[in-house]
């Protein structure tokens, strides 16, 4: 009897716990160029200057973008993007703008960045 009040609350304490683990994203895939870094966080492409400062989203489309990649001469950025089922690579501006869809996803992705010269 001394225990039932002491599984009541443990009982509705669960949801909490369990709510605080439902939205947990990890920041990947980072590639860092002359003056800034970027990274894919939530299914999306974010940049942020090298050394600091608020991050920017460069992407925001429903569909997932991973894997982003700076050119040579970091004004570009290349990246994997599944829009609509299928896995094709994107370039666009460093610094946002329209991503162009470059490649369909036959070929590896590392194949593709060293024939775009990003590699």
């Amino acid at each position: 009897m001394k225990n039932i009040p002491f599984l009541i609350l443990a009982f509705l304490a669960v949801p909490l716990v369990l709510k605080g683990q439902i939205d947990a994203k990890i920041v990947q895939y980072p590639d860092v160029s002359e003056t800034h870094i970027t990274f894919s966080y939530g299914g999306d492409i974010w940049v942020v200057p090298k050394g600091g400062g608020v991050a920017s989203k460069l992407t925001s489309a429903k569909g997932e973008e991973v894997f982003p990649r700076f050119s040579p001469d970091g004004s570009r950025i290349a990246f994997s993007g599944n829009y609509s089922g299928n896995v094709d690579v994107y370039v666009m501006p460093s610094q946002g703008g329209m991503p162009k869809v470059k490649s369909s996803v036959i070929v590896s992705f590392s194949k593709f960045l060293i024939r775009a010269g990003f590699l």
